[in-house]
């Protein structure tokens, strides 16, 4: 009797970059509200759920990397503040904060999909086996991602409205690096061995899977070698499809069928609908266009308002105080008026501009000022302690005159040490004044 084995299914995991700005359509394809929804099943989808993360997690991402974005800012200024780089300090104030994150054609974060063949899902014959199976691969799947990549999954979710179960993840790789001398906060996703390494990515998942009898996905990269160490022709590469491009291809597949079948008796009604669907779909990049256009404007105001706020305290024509815990934009009484008008002008145009700026620009002044009045505290200690060891001086001194003389200049030293004292602003800490005890030293 021959025994068939049974069939071996694969982990599947997949990498994918991710910039700051994406984070809005991926919130609106999690939540079923925009995106490609062709192939989701509706009436299943307040089945899925949350498996890492709170329910705000992409709104605190998002203030999470602007604040990043300030305190470098604060920092870099402190460090051009201290080395005396006063040029560079102005064209930075003006410049404003930078994106923590070194140029990318990926992005700097990381959405990482986690899933199997949908046979394996539904292999089992009862619905509550098959939701057990389901239960056990997000748990596995939520311990790889946490042992793996800790605290910067800041979010990960399992869907059961689509054809296969799988889970969502996004990784935020914050890392504090070294940078001339200053520490930065970075989003950089080489801090992760199974980012920088695919082949160790699959090797581990494969192994963390493996007691569910999922096994790790082809072993291509190590075929290539050993068919190029052989002098062999390495296997063809096969070009990753993306599933929603994959059910693209198979819905247009199964349409132009059906519509080879019909061809002759709905050709009339082909061509109306064909017609149609490009009036909807030019009316539709049209409408795209528009959106992005506005986005673009609306970009490029908030990014001319905080220019604009930087221009301004870098120019002397604001100021930013401290009212009640909350910082406000003050113009100065110096300050020019056909300057004043352009700058009001330009932060007129975005509100959101103008605020990013108080939030950036108030942490970078407020360690100017505390930096200022530490440096005129020593210089106030360092002038007192020379006068008073001036006036011992003359103390010692006058002491080896005769007494007449003692006496005289006595009077005269008191009345000196306290116009010093006054001209320098130094005696408003001394409750008396120099009286009879010092003339009696000299």
């Amino acid at each position: 009797m021959v025994h068939q084995s049974c069939p071996k299914f694969a982990i599947v995991c997949r990498f994918q970059g991710l910039f700051p700005k994406d984070i809005g359509g991926y919130e609106k394809h999690r939540t079923r509200n925009g995106g490609d929804l062709g192939h989701v099943d509706p009436t299943r989808s307040h089945l899925n759920r949350p498996v890492i993360g709170e329910a705000d997690w992409a709104a605190q991402t998002i203030a999470m990397i602007e604040d990043m974005k300030a305190e470098n800012f604060a920092d870099e200024i402190e460090t051009l503040t201290r080395r005396r780089r006063k040029k560079q300090i102005k064209e930075r104030m003006a410049e404003g904060p930078r994106d923590p994150w070194r140029a990318t054609r990926h992005g700097p974060m990381r959405e990482v999909i986690l899933t199997a063949n949908r046979d394996w899902f539904d292999a089992l014959p009862t619905p509550a086996a098959r939701e057990a199976r389901a239960q056990a691969f997000e748990d596995v799947a939520r311990d790889w991602l946490l042992e793996n990549f800790g605290e910067d999954v800041v979010h990960a979710r399992a869907d059961l409205d689509e054809q296969a179960f799988h889970i969502h993840a996004v990784i935020v790789p914050k890392i504090q690096v070294d940078l001339n001398g200053t520490k930065r906060w970075m989003l950089q996703p080489s801090k992760h061995d199974l980012i920088k390494d695919y082949e160790a990515a699959q090797d581990s998942v494969g192994a963390h899977f493996a007691p569910l009898s999922l096994v790790r996905g082809e072993r291509r990269a190590e075929a290539v070698r050993k068919a190029r160490q052989a002098g062999e022709e390495p296997p063809a590469y096969r070009q990753h499809v993306r599933t929603a491009d994959w059910r693209k291809a198979e819905d247009a597949r199964i349409v132009e069928t059906r519509a080879e079948l019909d061809r002759r008796a709905e050709a009339m009604a082909a061509e109306e609908g064909t017609i149609k669907q490009k009036r909807e779909a030019l009316t539709g990049r049209e409408n795209a266009i528009g959106a992005r256009e506005d986005a673009a404007v609306a970009k490029e105001q908030e990014a001319d308002a905080v220019l604009a706020v930087g221009q301004g305290l870098a120019a002397g024509a604001f100021d930013i105080k401290d009212r009640d815990g909350t910082p406000a934009l003050v113009e100065t009484p110096d300050a020019k008026p056909g300057l004043l008008s352009k700058l009001r002008a330009r932060m007129a145009l975005s509100s959101a501009g103008r605020a990013r700026a108080l939030h950036v620009f108030s942490k970078a002044l407020a360690r100017l000022r505390e930096k200022a009045r530490d440096e005129a505290k020593t210089a106030v200690a360092r002038d007192t302690a020379e006068i008073q060891s001036a006036d011992e001086k003359i103390v010692e001194i006058v002491s080896r005159l005769p007494d007449a003389e003692r006496r005289s200049i006595g009077k005269i030293r008191v009345s000196l040490t306290a116009r010093i004292m006054a001209l320098t602003g130094r005696d408003a800490g001394r409750k008396t004044p120099v009286k009879g005890g010092d003339d009696e030293r000299l």
